[in-house]
């Protein structure tokens, strides 16, 4: 009568003592979930880094206390805190924020560990310890094997891991030691089993080799074939990282992404990429819209190490900030050395800044809209591609020729841009007379077959040579240039020469017709 008394009054004292925790720990996840995602948002908008990881600490301090009072241990709260941060989009930047906090925390634990082996009960207990061991590493791997087909995994891949997993964890001390303080366990029994997961951790690096070992006789067993190299997708260790996920960015993913960004001939699905950002509301819409972007700073190497980014086939550095791109391309050259890194500059010194910082290519933004526009209105004016081509190209080049000399010579005072330009026609006419080496020496418009025009080598002003052409008739005069892809220009001194310019050019050309100038064959010299 009283055994039966004894259980009513048990069973609802740990019915309602379930509901408590199974409660308590359902509101905190589900609260954690949201509000937690929220303050995090909120706090990335700062860009603090010193923030960020104390509102990681707070966090898992805060859920541990909770934990606490409803009755679990303070380290299933530290690990329900590591599960909720987990489900957010600042994990890879948490991981990476966390990261020395890990190495010195994990070090203190083994310490503690280690000294609450009792090595007496070792010596003593070591056949029973060796049986345990045994038990626990064949079990789990056995398990694990198991396992493995069902998700996709084959069968050495599905022992190999079995028996690097076949260890005991951390968390088992954590279970021991609850059992301990709510006398579940004997004291002795209790030390006997920390010490069995104790030299289970101790043998990992045994268990890898022996793994490796075991899927290698099963792979020579089975005949296994590897796949061809066209067939093997390079995953998430080696995409193209684009850092910065602006208009310009989402615009590179696109093109990255795009169906022929292989090659006609090749993969149809474009190239793998992952983008990283620090704004979270750009994250979170890009994310919606299924872009693979994640929160963090994608120039530390830590980061990208979280995202399992172990060599990236290309860094592109796309963040507007001048000292914040040199600082990433700087870090990243240092990490990643036979990497191409392509950032984006602002201004010419800028430009040089990042080749000094190991850029491996660097477009001046600016600059290239300029060139865009002013090709169009070349293109619309009616020059011909290959001119407007290779003035961009001579451009391009000039201005990175400027910023050297800019800061080589005279530091920040501004240059005229197209210095470098001039210079380079200027020291081609002087060493080759009044003969242009932009244009073939075959593919030249002779002027001997024309009696009444002769040439004179002109004087440079400014850095900019005259290429005059005297002509004997009356009130007619002009300057003679010839572009690289063999194309006369006729300077006019006014708008009435034109016709007569216009019918001239055209015996000209008439009269060289023989010479078959061909554009595309012209180099540059």
């Amino acid at each position: 009568m009283q055994k039966n008394i004894i259980e009513q009054s048990v069973w609802p004292i740990l019915l309602a003592e379930s509901l408590k925790a199974l409660g308590g720990l359902g509101l905190l996840s589900l609260g954690g979930k949201y509000f937690i995602r929220r303050v995090f948002e909120f706090v990335a908008e700062s860009r603090s880094s010193e923030a960020f990881v104390a509102l990681c600490l707070l966090t898992v301090a805060g859920t541990s206390l909770i934990t606490q009072k409803l009755g679990f241990s303070d380290t299933l709260g530290a690990f329900l805190a590591g599960a909720i941060l987990a489900e957010t989009n600042f994990r890879t930047q948490i991981e990476a924020d966390i990261r020395p906090f890990r190495g010195l925390l994990l070090g203190l634990f083994f310490v503690t560990t280690g000294t609450s082996i009792d090595m007496q009960l070792l010596i003593r207990e070591w056949p029973n310890v060796l049986s345990l061991l045994g038990g626990l590493i064949v079990i789990k791997t056995l398990i694990i094997t198991a396992i493995g087909p069902r998700v996709g995994l084959t069968l050495k891949e599905s022992v190999r891991i079995g028996l690097l997993l076949s260890q005991g964890g951390e968390f088992g001390f954590v279970v021991f030691s609850l059992a301990n303080r709510l006398g579940v366990l004997p004291l002795e029994l209790n030390k006997l089993l920390i010490i069995v997961v104790v030299l289970s951790m101790a043998l990992t690096p045994l268990l890898n080799e022996v793994g490796r070992r075991v899927a290698g006789m099963i792979d020579e067993r089975s005949e296994e074939k590897e796949k061809p190299a066209e067939m093997v997708n390079y995953g998430a260790t080696e995409p193209v990282v684009i850092l910065g996920f602006g208009e310009m960015g989402q615009v590179l993913a696109k093109f990255l992404s795009a169906p022929l960004s292989f090659g006609i001939e090749k993969d149809t699905e474009g190239w793998p990429y992952v983008a990283f950002d620090l704004n979270p509301v750009v994250v979170k819409s890009a994310r919606k819209s299924g872009f693979p972007v994640l929160f963090g700073d994608g120039s530390r190497p830590a980061v990208l190490q979280s995202a399992g980014i172990t060599f990236p086939k290309a860094i592109m550095v796309m963040y507007t900030g001048k000292e914040k791109t040199i600082e990433s391309v700087s870090r990243l050259r240092q990490a990643f050395t036979a990497v191409p890194i392509y950032a984006r500059a602002q201004d010419l010194s800028h430009l040089l800044d990042l080749k000094k910082a190991g850029a491996t290519d660097v477009v001046l933004e600016n600059a290239e809209t300029s060139l865009q526009l002013g090709s169009i209105l070349l293109k619309g004016l009616g020059v011909m591609s290959d001119d407007v081509s290779f003035l961009s190209k001579l451009v391009r080049d000039s201005m990175e020729l400027q910023a050297q000399e800019a800061l080589k010579d005279i530091g920040d005072q501004e240059v005229d841009i197209m210095k470098p330009l001039q210079v380079r026609v200027s020291d081609l006419v002087e060493s080759n007379g009044n003969s242009s080496r932009m244009v073939a020496p075959e593919q030249s418009l002779s002027l001997s077959s024309r009696p009444d025009i002769k040439a004179i080598k002109p004087p440079v002003a400014n850095g900019i040579p005259d290429m005059k052409v005297e002509n004997d008739k009356t009130g007619y005069d002009f300057d003679r240039v010839d572009s690289e892809n063999g194309v006369t220009y006729c300077l006019l001194e006014s708008d009435d020469q034109s016709d007569e310019a216009s019918s001239t050019s055209k015996e000209m050309i008439d009269q060289s017709a023989d010479t078959r100038v061909n554009v595309n064959d012209k180099k540059i010299l």
